[in-house]
């Protein structure tokens, strides 16, 4: 557990600095193309590779896979970037980290889990750290807090999909590549719409913060990064696997103050650290998270 619980971190921490390499690509793209051009980046590097092994044609049902997967993943994108037209940073990064609450409970419904009271006290230290971190001030609901209310809702059920799946997966590899094909696709179509053809000159410029953003987040964020998490989530359970993701929001905070000077004040500093301890304290009751509940005959 502990390896994969590292991996995951560490995708945590990737998907944490790509605040900042979106930050950068914001200074030339709108955020629709912004994901666009990512995930098309993404899908390019990925074509010649899945051309070479030619394999997965002969999976059963990865192609399906992998485009339901993907539906989940730029729903959680899309919701997310439309609510921050109409919502704060503060309430957008705190009502997007509720699919690690999200997650349990819908498992509870519909697989007849029960958790301890451990995992609950794990969940609610990392969600107070989240609410401290993000300076959240509840008030004032809007539009923008339910599109992304919506965003935490696809990405709870993008964790469980990619639990549920991959231990039926040969290749994560494969998967994730063909989900970023299967999300470029969308996201150029959407982007048209919403925004229209867009202007790729600002490319050109190869030593640009946007460019180097992109090149993070198309690479390192999308092909990398969500094929350790396929890996990882082979062995690490769905409600684990998003108490961890909210790793991602203390990296983002420390790449935040190293990149761009931005200062935490003390209950950040708080927030932060509640955060990761939850996570910390993970192998310890990793064990005694979960049990079924008993059949009604045992009752």
């Amino acid at each position: 557990m502990i390896l994969n619980i590292i991996l995951l971190s560490f995708s945590s921490a990737i998907w944490g600095f790509g605040f900042i390499a979106t930050r950068w690509t914001f200074q030339v793209f709108d955020p629709f193309w912004s994901n666009a051009l990512r995930f098309s980046l993404a899908a390019l590097l990925s074509i010649p590779f899945l051309l070479y092994k030619k394999s997965f044609w002969r999976k059963k049902n990865i192609l399906k896979k992998a485009m339901l997967s993907s539906v989940f993943l730029l729903g959680t994108l899309l919701f997310q970037t439309l609510g921050l037209t109409s919502t704060t940073v503060a309430k957008s990064g705190f009502i997007t980290t509720l699919y690690s609450l999200f997650i349990p409970l819908t498992m509870m419904a519909f697989t007849g889990k029960k958790y301890r009271g451990t995992f609950w006290g794990l969940i609610f230290m990392a969600l107070v750290g989240m609410a401290l971190m993000c300076n959240l001030e509840v008030k004032d609901l809007n539009k923008g807090d339910f599109l992304t209310l919506l965003c935490a809702i696809s990405a709870a059920f993008h964790i469980m999909y990619i639990g549920i799946v991959a231990s039926e997966i040969p290749s994560a590899i494969e998967f994730n590549f063909l989900q970023n094909i299967f999300v470029a696709i969308f996201s150029v179509i959407i982007a048209l719409i919403f925004k229209g053809p867009v202007d790729l000159t600002p490319l050109a410029d190869y030593h640009s913060d946007a460019v180097k953003g992109l090149l993070f987040l198309g690479v390192i964020s999308s092909l990398i990064s969500f094929t350790i998490q396929v890996v990882a989530q082979k062995k690490i359970p769905a409600h684990i696997a998003g108490l961890i993701f909210l790793m991602e929001s203390p990296f983002a905070a420390l790449f935040g103050y190293l990149v761009l000077k931005e200062l935490l004040n003390p209950l950040n500093l708080l927030g932060a650290f509640l955060i990761i301890m939850s996570v910390l304290l993970v192998p310890v009751f990793g064990r005694e998270v979960t049990t079924l509940k008993r059949a009604p005959e045992e009752l």
